[in-house]
Order: C-alpha cells, then structure tokens, then sequence
C-alpha cells in the first residue's frame, strides 16, 4: 500500500477523530479569514453609513455661480449643464457615482413690503400640489397658498414685484397661474435652500418654471446652479481617492467656465476615515486570541491523537520504518486534514460574513474575496502544520519503549519556558495598557491575562489534586480518591484548563464589553439628541418659532428651541434657549428625574411681568406741570415687532397739562411690544433741560394697557452714557424726572424680564472666576447679557459639558431691547418633540412656515452609533468569544472521546474489583466538576478584571473618545454568556457521564481497550 492509501483509510478508520481534526481545522482558517474579511465589510458600512446619514447638501456638489448680468450666474443652465458633462467625460468614476442633477435659479424681489424669492427649480410642479395650472409659459408664475391668503391673490391675478436691488432694480409684473401647497418641504429634493418660510416680512417662494424670467432684470443678483446628489449605494472603499481626486480636479477645469464647484464631501469622507482606520487597527487584534486559541486546540488535538496512536508508531518503527517515514506514518493524517481545510475554512469565514454583513451592517454591503483572505488563510495553514508538527515531535522522538508506555509523560522544561513567555507578554501589554489602552498590544491584555491565569489555575488544580490524593489515601475514600488520582495523573487536564479559561474569559470580557457600550451608546444617544425627536428647522426669528410650534402642536408636546454658540477661553460655550414650561414634558435629561427637571425649568422662569402688547396705534395720557423755556420736548415710545430691532415712533411734543399722544403703529397688525418710553429734545441739540413728567394711562386700539405704574420697579431708567439723570416714581400715574444735557433721549423701560438671565450651567462659569454666581455673555445678541446661575449640571441636552440653558421667552425680550434677531444668521432653530408629539409635525410645522431641514431620533441615533467602529468590532469580539465557547465544549469532549476505550477498560476493571457504579459516576462527575468549575470560575473573574481595567481607556461609542466605563446589571449580553457557558459545559459533563455509562463488565471479556 501506497503512504496516500494508509492515509485515506486511517483517516476512514478514525472518521469521528478525522472529523473533530478537520472542524478544528476549518475553524482555525475561519478564525483567520474573519479578520480581514470582516475588517472590510465594516469599513464599507461605515463609509455607506456616514454618507447617507449626512446631509444631501453636505455630500452633495452643487456647480454654480452668482451674481448680476456680467457674470456666469446669467448662463443658461442648458450651457452649464454641457461644462459639466465636458469635465466629467474626463473623469467616469465621479460621473458614476453622481445622481442626475437639479437645475436651480433663484433671486431675491420685493413683493409690496415683504421680500421674497422667485425661483425656477427643475420639474418643481412635480413636488407641489397646485390648485390651478403649472406656471410652464413666460410670464407665468405660482404662489403658495399662505402668501395667496396674506395678499388677497388669485389665480388668474397679476402681480407686480420688485426685481433687482432696491434703487436699481425695476418693476415687472406676472400672472398667477397657480396656487400652491408643497408636498413635502423638508424633502432632500429642496436642497438647503429656503423657499418655505413665510413670515409676517417674508413670503414663500414664487416659482416660475422658465428660465428667463428669472433673467428679465440684469441688475438683479441671481443664484444659478446644478445641484448634483451623490450615489452613498455605489461609493466602495477604492472609490474614496479618486473622488478626492476628482472633486480637485473638477474645481480647477470649471473655474475657467467661471463656475464654481462647491461641496463638503471630502470633509465627510475625513470623518468617516476616522472610524474605518480604527476597524482596520482593531480588527486582527480581536481576531488574534481566537485564532492562537485555534492552533492550541489543535496542538492539543494532535498531542492527544499522536499520544493514542504511540503503539502503532512503536510497531512501524520496529517493522523497520525510519524516522521520516514514521513521522509521516504518524503525522499525514492530521497535516492532509489541515490542508484540506483551508479552502472550506475560506468558503465558510466569507458566508460567516456575509451573514453578519445582512445582520449588523449597512444595507448593500457584501463580501469582498480580495487577497487578504487568502493571505490569511495561508497562514493559517502553515500555523496549523506547524501546531500538528510540534503537537507530534516530542511523541514521534521518544524511543519504542516509550512509545509502548502507557503512563503518561511529566512536563518538561519547556512548558515551563513557554508558560514564561506567556507571563512576559501579558505583562508587556498590561504595562501598554497604563499608557495607552487603545493601543493593538493592549488590547491582548485581557486574553493573555486569561492564558496567565489559566495556567496559574492549571498549576493549582494540580497542586491541589495531588494533596487531595494523599488525603483520600489516607482516609480511604473510594469517590475522591478516584477523581483525584485522574485528575493528577492527567497532563492534558492541566491544558484543558488554560483553554477553558481563556475561552470563557474571552466571551465574558466582550460580554462585558457589549453591556458597557450599549449602556454608553444609549447615554450618547440621549445626551446628543435631547428629546425623542428633535427637528432642525429654518425660521425668521425666535417669535416666529414659537408660534409654528404652537400651531402645530396645539397640545404642547413639542417646543421650540433656539441655540446659538459662544467663546469663551478658547472653548465652545453653547447656549439653548428653551421654553421652560414644556422642557419637563420633552427633554430628555439624564440623571434627572421628571420632577427635578420640572424643578430646574420653575428656576429658569421667575415670575415678572407679562410683556406690554400693542397693536395698531398707542395712546398715552401725560400730564406735565412746568415745560423749560428752551429746548422743545417731545414724547416717544419704543416698540418692537417680533424678531425686528427696536424703533421709536414719536407720540408728539410735551406740552404743560394734562393731554393724550397718539402715533399709529406700522408693522404691528399681529401685535409688536412696547418695550418703553421716551422723552428728549424734539429738534436735537445739547443744551441742558429738566422736566418732570406723569403718565397716568397708556393704550392701544382702544383699550387699556395694564401698565402697572403702582408697581415699584415695573418701570425703569435706562442707563444713560451721556449723564443724563433719570428718576422713576411708581405711583398712580408713573412719575418721571429728567435732568441733563444728553443728546440722546432718556428712556425708561418696561421691565419684562429678570434683572438677571436664570440660567442651569454646565462646566464652570464662562469668566474669569468659573465658580462665579453671575455672568454676562453674548446670549441671542451681540451685546453681552447678565445671567445669574440658577443651577449646575454635569451636562445638558444636546450641549454636553459645556453649555447654558435658559428660558427662551426672557432671552428673546432682553435681545430684543437693541438687537434684531430675523438676520442673526448665528442663532439656530430646533424643535423638540415628545413620543406623543403628532407623527405629522415635519408636515405641520412646513404648513405653518418652517421648514424643517433634519430630522433626529434617539432610536434613529442608536442605529447610528450601532454601526459605529467601536460597536461593530465588539461584534467581531462576541463572535470570537462564542467561538471560543464552542472551541472549550468540542475540547472537553475530544479530551473525554480520545483514549476513551483505555478509560472505559478501567472503568469496568473498577466495577469488577468491587467499586459501585454511582460512585464511578460520582467520581467522573467530581473530576469533571473540578476540572471545569475552577476554569469558569477564573475566566469569569479575568473577563471582568480585563474588562474593568481596558474598559475605562477603550472607545466604546466614538473613536477616539474614551467614554465612562458604567457597567449596570440587568438583562444583557453578560447574562446570556454565562448562561450559555455553564449550559454549554453541563451539557459536555452530561455526555461525558453518558459515555462513561459505557463501561460494563462485559468490556473486559474480550479485553476490549
């Protein structure tokens, strides 16, 4: 017979053990492939992830220019259009990757006194729900019905508008064709542009669907553009260079075309870099344990076969063979399982993949066969010939005498120089750990901490079984005398610990792990959004936020938000204005309860008085009792719209007695807030005056204004930078006394809010004293406000550590009083909604003049995060660690089946001399029990001790970002993990008994070994 023939049919003689060495085999390769195949899968999804969560806008190009009739923006777009498709014939892999594009024009007219846009915006009609026709001839346009309504237009209607600037520009007039409702304003189709915001000073948009019209005033600034959105599904990993590349490359062709390319993509594919480079490093890292794991087992395995079949080798020496012909006698087996392994190894690591790609990653993303895969299934076949060729030497060497031996070998000095090497690994990566846990030899700290305590375990249960020997000796008991000497005398049970520990260290640590990082994810979650959904909309001012929110949620389960940023120190200090009576009911705070939320929003708004509100004319009754000679005075009130500055509308000249002043108020049919009064010169000048003054009543469209002039401090002077004396007397009527020389007015001021913005802080105070109580800081103005700390926080929603939070309504009236916030163009608008907030409130929020740009959810940024790096390498840890789970059962099992006719022959020689079979099973079951309860207990203790020291260092949410490490015990991965475990290792134990139920007298009749 051929050496080929007497492999094949051992291998079909032992087809149970051939088996059991090709699954560990396939595994092994397995484990190798995994990592890189995996490894590319998740920096595909994170790449396809990150580019459809950002916005179209942001990964987007948008092709374009703007300016008047001597510039680009007047081209034709048909002309723009052919530049682009000339520039990306040059470059077909952008072209590919680029989704048809979006003809845009827009330009600002005045549409009597409120401004608005005329656009054209390709198949716009399509996205509209028009009550009429579609504007498609020149001259025709469409309104929306909110602007129909406020103008008193129809179709059918002409309409003249302003075009171009206002001294330059020119009249034109339109036919209303159509009267208009968008579908959905917050679609992506829209772009950032902002053509549904119409205000009490702005109307919607007015689409004409012809070009030229829009060009019918060459003074007028138009905004012409392409916008292209971006293909997420079709961008591969070994796209992202040459999109680079060409986005570069298509700025510098255009730029001779005078067009501009503009994008943010690259800055996207720079973040999203960040993540896949971390999957790239911590990948192998986490498949490394699983895979050495592998080829120990398999050592073991072929230690274990070799050491059965050393009586066979013996007699192929003496039968002649030499040394090289018997180690293939002995080895061929094992090393032609191995290298038939590989290619199933490969097929079943890509399909193991696949299966977590369709689970846990994006949609669309597959398997990549690349040569990684091969390179690491290669070395996973000369590893595993090598753990075979190792496995079998020191069996292989020992003469025949040895080979015929049935005691087994003691430990030689090698095991103790490889245990050393062990223990001076896991001390190297525990001392990277101190400087850096992230880094790829820190991240074996957890399982070389197993192997060492493993093998510590492994010396132990030695030590220990040898001691309860002699006891049991002494005390003659049959039960521990019989485990005990098994136990002892069983070199391959020491191995079968350190594997046992470290499989059951692996999963409890990435158990652990898991439970950790779902708890931060969940944090994370809550922290970044705020409220169970938070949408970013655009909107003139904070007023006009408010009351959107209000219509559209008449049940208060949604309120507005205005945020804005300052600096402070060099740090980012952020600022959320919220309206407080609602932030109980919608935030999400955590580590605040309900009722210390409602607590902190009572702090934020103190009661003051309500806000004056007037309407289209104010009255005011004034007595005087002594007028100067010179100058001329005259009386003034200070009024605001929402969102507009400030502005002084006289009320007429003093004079002496008791008289009524009367102005008509323009711009303030919706209501505008009488901020305050004042009195000054009527012509200029700087000569000094004095006068007292009583106003006895104030009004507005007829009826009273409830002033509270007996209330102290409901009016006060303005302070005065020219040094002007200004005395307020509550009373009856409200007495003031003026004195000075300053040309400005003196003012006295309708005090609506507290002296003081109440605020909750995060971080320290943004001045020089960070514990201080007060502080003034640029709120929703450019002029520093005074704010007082009502409360400190750790950290506030969707601000984080570094914040402000304050009562919306307070900040809006204290900006209010100089500044205009319609063009702050730094404020941004949100509205926070609870779970019982309508499902329709993106709809109902476009219907009432927001439009509605982004829409978070907690559950939306949990599958975010979810498919982080840092989560999905925790997954690749998880199903390392359940493979090692099953790696230690087919052990156990492997080391109970090989010499398993031996142990049944001396089971059943026990029987006969006299020895019970319950305390035979007794005995199996208390060998069993020590040789795997002492490992589970160790690899559950050294799976918690890693997780506890590399965790707090570990990103568990963010790359980069080392969250808290909170571990809170309930229902999660760690549970389920030692379950699994102790089931798994109970189930072997029970086979184990079963098979050891085998040994019967019978056994020895034929001498059945």
């Amino acid at each position: 017979m051929t050496a080929w023939t007497v492999m094949l049919r051992g291998i079909r003689y032992r087809a149970g053990r051939s088996f059991v060495v090709f699954l560990l085999a396939v595994t092994a390769t397995t484990a190798a492939v995994l990592a890189p195949a995996y490894s590319r899968a998740a920096q595909q999804s994170v790449l396809t992830d990150g580019l459809s969560a950002a916005s179209t806008d942001a990964t987007g190009l948008t092709v374009g220019a703007k300016g008047t009739a001597d510039s680009a923006a007047f081209k034709d777009l048909a002309e723009i259009r052919l530049a682009m498709n000339t520039a990306l014939a040059k470059d077909q892999l952008l072209a590919d990757r680029l989704d048809l594009p979006v003809a845009a024009i827009d330009t600002e007219i005045a549409l009597g006194d409120v401004s608005a846009k005329l656009a054209f915006r390709d198949n716009a009609c399509y996205h509209l729900t028009i009550d009429g026709d579609c504007p498609d001839n020149p001259g025709e346009i469409a309104v929306s019905r909110r602007t129909a309504t406020a103008q008193n237009l129809k179709v059918g209607d002409r309409l003249t508008v302003r075009m171009g600037p206002a001294t330059g520009g020119h009249d034109k007039t339109f036919t209303i064709r159509g009267v208009y409702t968008p579908k959905d304003g917050g679609a992506a189709y829209w772009g950032r542009t902002s053509y549904f915001s119409g205000s009490e000073t702005t109307a919607d948009a007015l689409f004409s669907m012809t070009e030229d019209d829009l060009r019918l005033e060459r003074a007028a600034t138009l905004t012409t553009r392409l916008e292209y959105p971006l293909r997420a599904d079709r961008v591969r990993l070994d796209d992202v260079a040459g999109l680079r590349d060409g986005i570069q490359t298509l700025g510098d062709r255009l730029r001779g075309e005078e067009l501009e390319v503009t994008t943010t993509l690259p800055a996207v594919l720079r973040d999203i870099d960040t993540d896949q480079s971390s999957i790239g490093r911590t990948a192998p890292v986490i498949a490394v344990p699983l895979l050495l794991l592998c080829w120990f087992v398999l050592f073991l395995l072929v230690a274990s076969l070799t050491e059965e079949r050393a009586p066979e080798i013996a007699l192929a020496k003496l039968r002649g063979y030499p040394a090289g012909r018997a180690a293939r006698f002995g080895l061929g087996e094992v090393l032609l399982l191995t290298t038939a392994a590989v290619p199933v190894g490969i097929a079943a690591g890509l399909l193991l993949v696949q299966a977590a790609a369709g689970a846990l990653l994006a949609d669309g993303v597959r398997v990549e066969v690349r040569w990684p895969v091969f390179a690491a299934a290669g070395l996973a076949l000369v590893a595993g010939l090598a753990a075979a060729v190792l496995a079998g030497r020191q069996t292989l060497a020992r003469p025949v005498l040895g080979l015929l031996r049935r005691v087994p070998e003691r430990g030689g000095w090698r095991a103790g120089v490889a245990d050393g090497v062990v223990v001076a690994l896991a001390a190297a990566s525990l001392a990277a750990a101190v400087n850096d846990r992230g880094s790829p030899l820190a991240l074996l700290a957890p399982p070389l901490l197993a192997v060492v305590l493993g093998i510590a375990a492994a010396r132990l249960l030695g030590l220990w079984s040898q001691a309860r020997l002699r006891i049991a000796r002494r005390r003659g008991r049959i039960v521990p005398l019989l485990s005990a000497a098994q136990l002892s005398r069983r070199p391959g049970g020491q191995r079968l610990v350190v594997v046992v520990t470290v499989a059951v260290a692996l999963l409890t640590f990435a158990a652990t792990a898991w439970d950790a990082a779902a708890q931060a994810r969940r944090d994370a979650a809550d922290d970044t959004v705020g409220a169970q959904r938070v949408l970013t909309v655009a909107a003139d001012h904070p007023a006009a936020l408010e009351a959107a929110v209000d219509k559209a949620d008449p049940g208060g389960h949604a309120m507005a938000v205005v945020r804005a940023s300052q600096r402070f120190d060099n740090a980012p200090v952020e600022l959320i204005g919220v309206q407080s009576g609602r932030l109980a009911d919608i935030a999400v705070w955590r580590g605040h309860s309900r009722a210390e939320v409602g607590d902190l929003a009572a702090r934020l708004h103190p009661n003051v008085a309500a806000p004056l509100r007037v309407g289209k004319d104010l009255a005011a009754e004034i007595s005087v009792d002594a007028l100067p000679a010179k100058p001329a005075l005259r009386v003034a009130a200070i009024v605001a719209a929402p969102g507009q500055p400030p502005r002084t509308v006289p009320l007429g000249g003093l004079g002496k007695g008791t008289k009524s002043y009367h102005a008509a108020l323009t711009g303030c049919a919706t209501g505008c807030r009488l901020v305050g009064l004042a009195i000054g010169r009527a012509a200029g000048g700087s000569e000094p005056f004095a006068v007292s003054v009583a106003v006895r009543a104030l009004s507005t469209d007829g009826a009273p204004l409830t002033a509270g002039f007996d209330l102290a401090g409901r009016w006060r002077p303005r302070p005065s930078t020219g040094g002007a004396q200004v005395a307020v007397r509550s009373g009856a009527a409200l007495g003031v006394d003026v004195s000075g020389s300053d040309p400005a007015d003196a003012v006295v001021e309708h005090v609506d809010t507290p002296e003081a913005l109440p605020a909750v802080l995060a971080g320290g105070a943004p001045t020089d004293d960070a514990a201080a109580a007060t502080f003034k800081l640029p709120g929703f103005s450019d002029q520093p406000q005074p704010f007082t700390v009502a409360a400190h926080a750790t950290g506030l929603p969707r601000a984080g550590h570094r914040g402000v939070l304050f009562d919306l309504d307070y900040a809006t009236r204290m900006a209010e009083r100089g500044a205009s916030l319609a063009d702050n163009a730094t404020l941004r608008y949100e509205v926070w909604a609870s779970a019982a907030a309508p499902a329709d409130l993106d709809r109902r929020l476009a219907a009432a003049g927001v439009q509605v740009l982004r829409t978070e959810t907690i559950d939306g940024q949990l599958a975010q995060l979810a498919r982080r790096a840092p989560a999905l390498g925790l997954w690749l840890y998880l199903l390392a660690g359940g493979a090692a789970i099953l790696l230690a059962i087919g052990v156990v099992l492997l080391t109970a089946y090989v010499g398993v006719r031996a142990r049944l022959y001396e089971l059943a020689a026990l029987r006969v001399a006299g020895v019970r079979a319950g305390q035979l099973r007794r005995a199996v079951f208390r060998e069993y029990r020590a040789l795997l309860g002492l490992p589970l207990v160790v690899g559950l203790a050294a799976g918690l001790v890693g997780a506890m020291v590399m965790l707090p260092g570990i990103p568990l949410v963010t790359v980069g970002v080392a969250e808290p490490f909170t571990l809170r015990l309930g229902m999660g991965a760690l549970p389920v993990a030692v379950a699994v475990i102790v089931v798994g290792l109970l189930a072997a134990v029970l086979m184990v008994l079963r098979l050891m139920g085998r040994a019967t007298p019978e056994r020895l009749r034929d001498g059945a070994q």
